[in-house]
């Protein structure tokens, strides 16, 4: 019992012994990330390191809660977003290793009662198609957003998903896909997407603080997102949530820096973890297979062009190779980065929506400085782009304004615009009066319509970070109101028609 003490009060001396050398880099690090806090206004950001199978570094910055000056940590709950995907890739590659589904097998095999817009994607797409964005289906990320359909029901959605490239022809990153990939995972096991989640991989990890968001209440240690308020310049907290059962096997994974740490020892050392072998190497290995180019134009001298896998994007910066993924949903951004060659993995998340653009390249100073190199500054470059972009929205902004036409009025009083609008896809769209103004409802979206000019109104952002939504109304031959016309959520055009 002796011994034992003393190996146990000797261990922490030890890992501290071991990460000695890491102190300067650790500096570094938090150098770089306070200047991203300070200079593009981040409410709170964390992340964690590992080499092989220690965690060399995991720490929160600034508040989880602004309001209330609840700080973040490395124990911060953050929804991960995208970077969900490599689960449900993992778990599709697993299941193929047992023998439970064809990766390259149509995916119908599975879901006999999908109907893709035209034969040859019914007779071809395959669950690898699926998880590598190579369909061709644009993205309708209209039907998930904040949607409070079953997961099931996106199969009678699908046929209506007009492709817009050939089958195989190119990249389209596309949520709803995954969540095919989910359904299928679900009808080989037996289980829901969730469940084979829960029990493959949090379990055997020891994952326990992670979770799904709209399953359960919200955890206390859940961290806001912020965004700034237009002409305010002042943080807000973000209270539209676009995350919906829908999207689960696509996005709506919640974890924190110590459990996220867990993942990246399974990723760097094939499938194990504390010596068990969670996923098979095999597994793990074939979602690095790359499978469509997904960064063809090559903008940076230091980043090569990306080539898709599942759930993971290879590509080299500074000739290291790195795989990678990003991943945004509800003002929160993440980065999950694995670099093969030195048996290291990172994982960062912040939540701010003004910084989102940075999702994808925050990672990249972290590297240098693992590295030992010179630092290069991506954040300066992309705050050029920021604020150019912002300039641009301006414009665009200023343009549709100047495109409105005054001093028109509706065609019709206000009762006849009121209606319950459907659209086979996007759900139901209410339109009611709230003392005589029309109040538009879709899904948890609601408010007040304002007169734009003819029969064409708009919404307004209250502050919320609520969507706009603009709403065109069409009349039939007899001159009644018959149609509403909108982009759900940024989709094609679209047209709901009236119930009667």
């Amino acid at each position: 019992m002796k011994k034992l003490l003393l190996i146990l009060l000797l261990l922490p001396l030890f890992v501290s012994a071991q990460n000695k050398g890491f102190e300067e880099k650790a500096t570094k690090i938090d150098s770089y990330v306070n200047g991203l806090l300070s200079d593009w206004n981040i409410p709170g950001l964390a992340l964690v390191i590992v080499h092989k199978d220690q965690v060399l570094y995991a720490k929160g910055y600034g508040f989880r809660d602004l309001e209330n000056k609840l700080p973040a940590t490395e124990t911060t709950l953050f929804p991960i977003a995208s970077n969900t995907k490599l689960f449900t890739a993992t778990l599709a590659a697993q299941l193929a290793v047992e023998g439970k589904l064809s990766l390259d097998e149509p995916v119908k095999q599975y879901l006999p009662k999908i109907n893709f817009f035209n034969p040859e994607l019914n007779f071809k797409v395959s669950i690898r198609d699926l998880l590598s964005h190579r369909t061709g289906l644009p993205a309708y990320d209209g039907i998930w957003v904040n949607a409070a359909f079953k997961r099931k029901e996106l199969l009678s959605k699908i046929s209506f998903m007009k492709p817009a490239l050939g089958f195989r022809e190119g990249y389209i990153y596309n949520n709803n896909m995954y969540t095919l990939a989910g359904l299928a995972i679900e009808a080989v096991s037996g289980k829901s997407w969730e469940e084979n989640v829960q029990e493959r991989i949090f379990k055997p990890l020891e994952m326990n603080s992670s979770g799904f968001t709209g399953i359960g209440t919200r955890p206390e240690n859940h961290s806001l997102s912020y965004f700034e308020a237009e002409g305010t310049g002042k943080l807000t907290a973000r209270t539209f949530l676009a995350q919906s059962e829908l999207l689960a096997p696509a996005g709506n994974i919640y974890s924190s820096m110590m459990d996220m740490s867990k993942w990246l020892i399974l990723q760097v050392n094939g499938g194990k973890y504390k010596g068990k072998q969670v996923i098979a190497t095999s597994a793990v290995e074939e979602t690095k297979i790359p499978n469509a180019i997904s960064d063809k134009r090559g903008r940076y001298d230091e980043l090569s062009n990306a080539i898709y896998a599942m759930g993971r994007s290879l590509q080299t910066y500074k000739g290291t190779k790195m795989i990678s993924h990003t991943g945004s949903i509800d003002g929160f951004y993440s980065n999950l980065s694995y670099l093969p060659k030195d048996s290291i993995a990172l994982f960062i998340v912040h939540n701010s929506v003004a910084a989102g653009s940075l999702r994808s390249v925050m990672n990249l100073p972290l590297i240098d400085i693992l590295q030992n190199r010179e630092i290069t500054d991506w954040s300066e470059r992309y705050k050029k782009d920021y604020l150019e972009t912002q300039e641009r929205n301006k414009e665009t902004v200023d343009g549709i304004n100047a495109s409105q036409v005054k001093n028109t009025i509706p065609s019709h009083l206000a009762l006849a615009y009121t209606g319950r609008f459907i659209h086979p896809v996007y759900g139901e769209i209410l339109i009611g009066l709230n003392n005589n103004d029309l109040q538009l409802q879709y899904r948890s979206l609601s408010s007040t319509l304002y007169h734009w000019h003819y029969d064409q109104f708009i919404t307004m952002d209250d502050g919320k970070g609520f969507p706009d939504m603009r709403i065109s109304f069409l009349t039939n031959d007899k001159g009644e109101i018959d149609r509403i016309s909108t982009r759900p959520f940024g989709d094609p055009l679209t047209e709901f028609v009236r119930v009667k």
